[in-house]
């Protein structure tokens, strides 16, 4: 492919991005009314119709991605017809708008920043109040099925035939690190009033809880990276359970602290009915402290453990 062809695909792409772009907002916008009907008579329910949109989402990508790589590298291809240039502007026109309008649909279902939800007809709003949370799994869907998706196509198009796994490390590494993101997000938004019931009957109240979350933090992070740097002393059957365990152990302790910060539209320990902070500031009065030594004992953790790992690596040369 010479550089004629590659401006040529640049441009086409970029133009049916910008259209995919204003057709996916215009047809959001259309279908207000409609996408909130839709989910409450979608079989299984909200939840399961963005999980559905997400689905489609990902799909979208990933027929685009295939049709672009198939004419890039024909060399690589696992099949061996080639699509007519029509055939292939059309499969990758429907294919970045399903991706796009079921994106934009995705971020419009997540709750308002400045409005009351109660008050607004939009369908972030309506899930807010009936299914609190639902977008998350429909965002989750699309990234982990992108995810997925992506590690198959650089799987099939790696450039060297006997060397395929190797190609998908990055994608791996990459995928796996956002999804224990999300899953700590997720966890943080959806566990806080049990996250809470665990702080009230820990020993020292939820101070010490939270204060024990941020050391646990810090302390998981660093024993998965000394096992990860003893693996030839521990060998793998040694190494990569404690690396697993740690990293569980960090992510769990992020969300709690995730947990309990102060949401965004906070309206005081008088007014508010649910979530970590509301109930520590109701029973506590001094909620904003008790989360900041919470935050305060992980940075203190993160820079002993740091330094200590950077001894350890000096010690070991």
């Amino acid at each position: 492919m010479d550089k004629r062809q590659e401006n040529r695909i640049a441009l086409i792409l970029a133009a049916v991005l910008a259209v995919g772009i204003v057709a996916a907002v215009l047809l959001s916008i259309a279908l207000r009314e409609s996408l909130i009907s839709w989910a409450q008579g979608w079989p299984g329910g909200p939840v399961v119709f963005l999980v559905s949109l997400g689905l489609v989402g990902a799909l979208g990508v990933a027929t685009t991605a295939a049709v672009w790589l198939v004419h890039a590298w024909p060399q690589r291809s696992p099949w061996q017809s080639q699509l007519n240039p029509p055939v292939r502007y059309v499969i990758t026109t429907i294919g970045a708008v399903v991706a796009l309008i079921s994106t934009v649909v995705l971020i419009s279902a997540m709750p308002p920043r400045d409005r009351d939800p109660s008050g607004c007809d939009e369908l972030g709003c309506w899930l807010e109040v009936n299914e609190s949370g639902a977008w998350v799994w429909g965002l989750t869907a699309l990234g982990v099925t992108t995810w997925l998706a992506s590690l198959m196509l650089a799987y099939l198009f790696a450039s060297d035939a006997n060397r395929r796994w190797a190609a998908v490390i990055p994608q791996v590494l990459i995928g796996s690190g956002l999804g224990i993101l999300l899953v700590i997000l997720a966890s943080a938004f959806r566990f806080q009033e049990t996250y809470y019931d665990m702080a009230e009957s820990w020993p020292g109240g939820p101070r010490l809880f939270l204060i024990s979350a941020g050391a646990t933090v810090g302390l998981g992070a660093g024993g998965s990276v000394w096992a990860w740097t003893r693996r030839r002393w521990l060998t793998p059957w040694g190494a990569v359970p404690l690396v697993l365990a740690g990293v569980a152990i960090t992510a769990a302790a992020l969300s709690v602290l995730i947990a309990a910060l102060a949401p965004r539209r906070y309206p005081g320990p008088a007014l508010c009915d649910e979530g970590f902070y509301c109930r520590l500031d109701q029973s506590d009065g001094d909620a904003t402290m008790t989360v900041a030594l919470g935050w305060l004992t992980l940075l203190i953790a993160g820079v002993v453990v740091l330094i200590a790992l950077i001894r350890s690596a000096r010690a070991r040369r």
